[in-house]
Formats: structure tokens, C-alpha cells, sequence
């Protein structure tokens, strides 16, 4: 009879190995590719949320968007929607909208629950978050995939929101991004802001699969997919195609933002495929901060002078090694009274399940600076 715990020890040990063999191999593709390691940020400070659901989403934060109110908005300027993502349970992730406690202003890593904005669907689910301020009211929306509205709406993916004011909710029945590909989504991670005078999403174009290369038959689509993993992992193939920044347009928010055009990300690494993204505004140019990949991903910023072309900087912001966790994810970021806010989501290694906000921070001109 096999002992249970020695198996188990076996199996951790050889993950362990296996997990080894790959890190080393990825340092091998960094010196290749020339991927520069030296992050330019500082360790972030821990932030905390209000227990809302602790026993289900036990804290955790993923698509996290911080934004500002120059007036208090119901008494606070700082706001953040994110969605949990406990154990990679997508049934949970409906975003939930807090505000923010600080001295002096600052950015700040405590934070209440407000309210969660939208329940879960009854199939389908719901992601992506973010928010601005616009004519004393919040603009909040959030990414709808395969579920009831999509479907009514004869989509496959869109970006819903609603408008809260001082006294009010204002749900908006109808989609502001729309996506009818089934492989291919132009809307995902969206941002929506206003820049000069206009309103504008930013997403990331993305084709997550190759329906050509995938099966009917249950066998060999497991043994596919196993395959693609594998050569994926190795950075060999991967049919997850990152085709660069999607822009949307309108004159207002009371309707559909119109596709315009995607516009490929310059001096991206040829080992990056920009996952999701940020943006916000610094003496008129706009500047997106960027996850630059879905797995392993490091954290990098883009300018524009155009609102449309975006430049990678060479040197990321955050690394795995940099802060010493795994899993990151989504960040969010402006720059507040001269400082740069960069936040950020990660695992720790030993708790791949949980994923935690971080916050760190340097003068802006610093970091322009060090990437110039």
C-alpha cells in the first residue's frame, strides 16, 4: 500500500524541481530577448479592505482601479472598484466599489466597502472594472462575458456601467463596448476617461485562441491543449495573440463608444503580450500602466503624445523578483501632488490562491528619469 504522505511529499518535491528547471529556463529567454530585470519601484506597502464576504472572497482583489475625486465625493476623494478572485472562482468575481481612509490626502492602502455594484449572473460572469468622475456623478463599468445581457444583446462579450450620483443610481441598459467575436475581444481591460473634451476607452486587443487548432473530441482536445501549454510555457507558440491598444470614441456617455482603430504597442519585448492595462494623464500626455503578460507577467509603463500610439519603456516598474511574489496582475496608477501611485495585485508563493493590492510610490520625475 503506497503512504499517502510520502506521495504527497514526492509530488511536492517534484513541483518544486519542475518549477526550478523553469526558472531557470525563463533566465535564460530574459538574457536572449534582452528583457531587462531592474525594476524601477520600490517594495509596496500591504493594503486592506473591509471584510464584505470575507468567508467566500477571503479578502482577495484583483482588477483593481483607484481613482480620485478632486471634490469629496459622499465625503471621500479616493475611490476603488476591483473584483475578487478567490482561487481563480470567476462566480465571485463581481466588482465591489470602496472608498478610500487617508492623512493628509495621500493615496490610501485602508480601505471601506461600499457597496458590490452588480450580483453574480446566473450564467456567465463579470470582470474588469474601472470608473471615472464626470460632472459631480461616478461613472462605473465593468466587462459582461457570456451572460443574460450579452446575450440579449446578441454579444459574446461587452462593457456595461452605471452612473452614481450624490442621491442616486442610474443603471445603463445598454452596452458601451461591444465584442460579437467569439475568439477575439477588443474590449478587454477596458479604461474610459475624457481627454480633451472627448470620451475615450483604451483596451487591449486580444485573440485568445486559434479555433483552428482546437478539436471536438474530448481526447484530443485535452491532449491539445496539454501540448499548447507546454509550448506556451516555453515561449515556443502561443496562440494568444496580443494585437497592441484598442481605441473607442464618443462625444458623451450616454451611448456606445465607437471602435476606432488599434494601434500596436512600440519597444513592447517580444517576450510581452500586454494583458491589461491602465491609464492616466500627466501634463497632457497620457501615460498606461501595463501588465505584460497573463502569466508571469511583469509591470511596465507607455506614453503618448497622441492618445494613440503608445512607447513601452525598457526598464519595467515591477518584477516577480523585484518584490519577491508571484501572480501579478491588473495594476492601477496616476500621479497625485507630483508622486507617481502605482497599485498592484500579487500572490504570495506559498498562497497562489489569494491575491493581495499593493501600493508603492516615487516622485514621478524620478521615474521618467530613470527610463529616459
Amino acid at each position: 500500500m503506497i503512504n499517502l504522505s510520502f506521495l504527497i511529499i514526492r509530488l511536492t518535491m517534484l513541483n518544486r524541481f519542475i518549477r526550478g528547471l523553469l526558472n531557470i529556463y525563463r533566465r535564460v529567454l530574459y538574457v536572449l530577448f534582452r528583457l531587462n530585470r531592474n525594476a524601477v519601484m520600490p517594495l509596496g506597502e500591504d493594503c486592506s479592505i473591509s471584510h464584505f464576504d470575507f468567508d467566500i472572497n477571503q479578502g482577495d482583489i484583483v482588477h483593481p482601479c483607484v481613482r480620485y475625486s478632486e471634490n469629496p465625493f459622499k465625503g471621500y476623494h479616493w475611490w476603488l472598484i476591483y473584483t475578487p478572485y478567490y482561487k481563480a472562482n470567476a462566480d465571485i468575481e463581481n466588482p465591489i466599489l470602496c472608498f478610500g481612509i487617508s492623512e493628509n490626502n495621500d493615496p490610501p492602502t485602508k480601505w471601506e466597502v461600499y457597496s458590490q455594484i452588480i450580483d453574480k449572473p446566473s450564467f456567465g460572469y463579470n470582470s474588469d472594472p474601472t470608473m471615472l468622475f464626470d460632472k459631480g456623478s461616478l461613472h462605473i463599468f465593468w466587462r459582461e462575458n457570456s451572460t443574460p445581457a450579452t446575450h440579449r444583446d446578441s454579444l459574446q462579450r461587452a462593457t456595461y456601467g452605471c452612473v452614481i450620483s450624490e442621491n442616486h443610481r442610474h443603471n445603463i441598459e445598454d452596452p458601451i463596448l461591444c465584442e460579437k467575436m467569439e475568439f477575439e475581444d477588443k474590449e478587454v481591460s477596458p479604461a474610459i476617461f475624457k481627454y480633451n473634451n472627448v470620451y475615450m476607452a483604451l483596451a487591449m486587443h486580444i485573440k485568445f485562441k486559434n479555433p483552428h487548432l482546437h478539436s471536438s473530441n474530448i481526447f484530443f482536445e485535452k491532449m491539445n491543449r496539454l501540448f499548447l501549454g507546454v509550448l506556451s510555457i516555453l515561449e515556443i507558440y502561443n496562440e494568444q495573440k496580443s494585437y497592441g491598444i484598442a481605441i473607442w470614441k464618443s462625444k458623451s456617455l450616454g451611448g456606445r463608444l465607437e471602435y476606432v482603430k488599434t494601434t500596436a504597442i512600440k519597444n513592447s519585448n517580444k517576450l510581452y503580450r500586454p494583458w491589461h492595462l491602465d491609464v492616466f494623464e500627466y501634463e497632457n500626455k497620457l501615460y498606461s500602466v501595463i501588465q505584460t503578460t497573463q502569466c508571469n507577467a511583469d509591470i511596465c509603463l507607455a506614453v503618448s503624445d497622441d492618445a494613440e500610439n503608445f512607447t513601452m519603456f525598457s526598464d519595467p516598474l515591477i518584477t516577480n523578483k523585484s518584490i519577491d511574489k508571484v501572480g501579478i496582475y491588473k495594476p492601477t496608477a496616476l500621479v497625485h501632488n507630483g508622486i507617481f501611485y502605482l497599485y498592484y495585485t500579487a500572490q504570495d508563493k506559498d498562497n497562489r490562491s489569494l491575491n493581495k493590492m499593493y501600493l508603492t510610490s516615487l516622485p514621478f520625475q524620478n521615474v521618467l528619469n530613470h527610463l529616459s
